[in-house]
Formats: structure tokens, C-alpha cells, sequence
């Protein structure tokens, strides 16, 4: 199952942002409403550069490889993805979407899978470096990663891969980054929705 933890966040990011904007815009006002306030107005402005000095760093667990490959496209952002050339991946799950889950070929997916693992198991007993016997493996099987993100790509990642448009399992993992950085950095992302 997809979950998503925060690791590290910068350090009250959104008086870090304003402190920031402020060499640049000499704004008045301090405190936490009036930097609140800032930067809700440099996000409606499309100012956006200036959300690129706070960051967070999640860990992402239970993602398929096919998920982590269209969120590690997003260049902006730093990645460390579990290996499969040196971790021993045979006991690993098959993230599945419910349109497989609940069809007639279910069993049929599972089964496949199930076989996958057992040619991968059988490959690395035999001596077949765990990076060559990766290749059995389906593009469901689940990984893991660390992401690195400032609050700029943080918002790009969310808007497109929370759309209606975006694929289930990536606009699950945007929906639960939203969620923890609307609790942390709200006037950074309580203006973004992501799809159901």
C-alpha cells in the first residue's frame, strides 16, 4: 500500500519564504499572518521562484516501479529509489490496480506474478546477480524511494499528478503529499486541490 512520510521539512518554511521574499519586495509586516499573507499574494502574483528556498523530503513506500518511473521524470526534484541491483527484491509485492484486482484475469495477474518471483528467487540462488535476475520482474512490483523537493516543484508535482487526467496510483501519492504539506506550509498549498 502507498504511503507517504515526511522526513524532513525546512524549518518554518513559510516565515523562511517571506523572510526571503522580502529582500526583494521590502514588504512590511512581520509574524506569522503577515508572512502567511506574503506569500499567499506572491502565489496568486505567479511568483513562484521564491518557494524554491524551502523544502521537504518524503519517503515513499509501496509504489510501483511504473509509478516511481513518471515521478522521477520530475528533474526538479533529488531521488534515491531502493536498488534493485543490490537489494534482494524477491519478496516484494505487486502493486496492482483495482481495475486488474477486480476483473475476471485476477488470478491470472497474481499467478503470473507469483511466477515472476519464484524465476527471480531460482535465478539469484544459481548465481545470477540480482541486477540481471531484475529483469523478471514485472513493472508493478514495489519499490521504495526518498524524495527531495522544494515547495515550487512540490506544487508543479501535485497540480499535474493530481489531476483527474493523472494516473490512479501517482495522484494517490500526490493527494498524500497535499495532505502533508497543507498541515506544515498551508499558505503554501491550501490553494491546490488534487482530483478523487
Amino acid at each position: 500500500m502507498l504511503n507517504v512520510e515526511l522526513l524532513d521539512l525546512t524549518d518554518e518554511p513559510i516565515s523562511h519564504i517571506a523572510r526571503c521574499a522580502r529582500v526583494s519586495h521590502r514588504s512590511e509586516g512581520t509574524g506569522p499572518e503577515a508572512d502567511a499573507q506574503l506569500v499567499r499574494k506572491l502565489i496568486g502574483w505567479g511568483h513562484l521562484s521564491i518557494l524554491e528556498f524551502a523544502h521537504a523530503t518524503f519517503l515513499v513506500e509501496g509504489l510501483s516501479r511504473a509509478c516511481a518511473n513518471q515521478l522521477t521524470r520530475h528533474r526538479l526534484a533529488s531521488f534515491v529509489q531502493e536498488s534493485q541491483r543490490y537489494v534482494d527484491v524477491g519478496d516484494r509485492e505487486l502493486v496492482q490496480p483495482s481495475t486488474v484486482a477486480e476483473s475476471e484475469f485476477r488470478d491470472e495477474a497474481a499467478e503470473l506474478y507469483d511466477k515472476a518471483r519464484s524465476l527471480y528467487r531460482k535465478l539469484v540462488k544459481a548465481g545470477v546477480p540480482k541486477e540481471d535476475a531484475r529483469y523478471v520482474l514485472p513493472i508493478g512490483a514495489e519499490t521504495q524511494l526518498v524524495m527531495n523537493v522544494n515547495f515550487r516543484e512540490a506544487r508543479h508535482i501535485i497540480d499535474l499528478r493530481g489531476s483527474r487526467h493523472a494516473q490512479w496510483e501517482i495522484r494517490s501519492l500526490a493527494q498524500q503529499m497535499l495532505a502533508i504539506l497543507r498541515k506544515d506550509a498551508p499558505a503554501a498549498f491550501d490553494d491546490l486541490e488534487v482530483s478523487a
